[in-house]
């Protein structure tokens, strides 16, 4: 599983035309001022965000019967994360909307366990049967969800999840 380029240009793009903006404004200020020191840090923000973006596209995830691991990118050298389903000590599923009346958005799966913690958001390829396997291996431990996972599984699988 991977985050595709489809779903990330957007960020990209968004986070590149920030970085411009602000140099793009900073050679109209003088190197000393505050307002100068403000576009530096807010082009500084752009920045990593488009780094963010660029470590999420090379990140890839592997899931089989026994958990899930994620080959990390960049900078930290391929790290290679694993969480097994047999050492599950807790998850979360959060949405975070991004219009006033919920219709838009993303959520985010935290799984805790004997391997650290793993995230994955819904821009990943198949984020779904992530999230039926980490349910179907927090229901085989007994794991008790919190009510707004258990609500948030419900509305992306489409069916009801209840403990």
């Amino acid at each position: 599983m991977y985050y595709p380029m489809a779903r990330l240009w957007p960020d990209l793009l968004r986070a590149g035309l920030g970085v411009l903006f602000c140099l793009a404004l900073m050679l109209f200020t003088a190197p000393v001022s505050v307002i100068f020191t403000i576009l530096c840090g807010v082009s500084l923000i752009f920045l990593w965000l488009a780094l963010h973006t660029v470590l999420r596209l090379q990140t890839k995830f592997e899931l089989d019967t026994e958990g899930v691991s994620r080959q990390g990118a960049g900078w930290f050298g391929g790290r290679l994360r694993r969480l097994n389903w047999d050492g599950l000590r807790g998850m979360t599923l959060r949405y975070y909307s991004t219009r006033r009346d919920g219709s838009q958005g993303w959520m985010t799966i935290t799984m805790q366990g004997d391997g650290g913690t793993l995230r994955a958001d819904s821009d990943l390829e198949d984020f779904t049967l992530l999230v039926e396997q980490a349910l179907a291996a927090a229901a085989r431990l007994n794991l008790t969800l919190d009510d707004r996972s258990l609500s948030n599984a419900s509305r992306l699988l489409d069916r009801d999840i209840s403990r």
